[in-house]
């Protein structure tokens, strides 16, 4: 009795404590699956960054991985499938960073706007440079998605200008929604230029700033055009 015991602890112990086993080693080869393919993204986004999106191939990157080419290819798809997942989560990181900007002055509004975006580019401005060129001229950028950065970029501005315009920063002689689209489009022509070469990031800066200080002086109170006025001069005196 006492061997037939034992024998059945054994297996059928062994048995009943089979699942949490291999449970556990599901899990352990899923997030050993996930550590792969972000190692990959990595080794993918440092090759557009120093190469450029055209010049990037899944060859190139499956030997700089030190994998095969049909394991990219199981793991990601094609090139521009695996493009698509690291602007996915650039767009997630921008968003992220514009969240719940202070809206209680124009001016703070608009720097903090400005520098969020400034720090996060800072931080890999090789691969946001490359990436943003290759996903205007890919399409990759829904401009109409309502959680696109670019329609998350316009309603901080509608918001922004609502709000200095409560707040009497405005005189409301021109339309909220026109001002702006004039303010996010400040945003967008300096991020099209620092793309493509044009300008470097400080300077990025001033001209994003230039234009929406300019933009609320189209509309703003006495008080408010003077406060303006000194920061126009600051940054032209930078």
């Amino acid at each position: 009795n006492s061997l037939l015991n034992l024998w059945s602890r054994f297996f059928l112990g062994g048995h009943q404590m089979g699942s949490p086993v291999l449970a556990r080693g599901n899990t352990t080869r899923q997030a050993n699956k996930k550590l792969r393919r972000q190692r990959i993204l990595d080794i993918a986004k440092n090759l557009i960054a120093t190469g450029g999106f055209e010049a990037f191939t899944l060859t190139q990157l499956a030997r700089e991985a030190g994998v095969s080419a049909p394991t990219i290819y199981n793991l990601f798809g094609k090139k521009d499938d695996i493009f698509q997942e690291l602007v996915s989560g650039m767009v997630t990181t921008i968003s992220i960073a514009l969240s719940d900007p202070n809206m209680s002055d124009p001016i703070e509004a608009a720097e903090v706007f400005t520098d969020s975006l400034l720090h996060l580019y800072e931080q890999d401005e090789a691969f946001y440079r490359s990436a943003f060129i290759a996903a205007d001229r890919t399409g990759l950028f829904d401009h109409e998605s309502p959680s696109g950065i670019f329609q998350q970029s316009l309603q901080i501005a509608q918001r922004i200008c609502t709000e200095a315009k409560e707040n009497d920063f405005l005189k409301g002689n021109i339309e909220t929604a026109k001002l702006a689209e004039q303010l996010f489009a400040c945003q967008r022509l300096a991020r099209q230029d620092w793309g493509n070469g044009y300008i470097d990031l400080k300077r990025y800066r001033t001209q994003v700033l230039m234009g929406m200080y300019i933009t609320y002086a189209s509309d703003a109170t006495p008080d408010f055009y003077k406060r303006l006025c000194k920061k126009i001069a600051a940054l032209n005196n930078k």
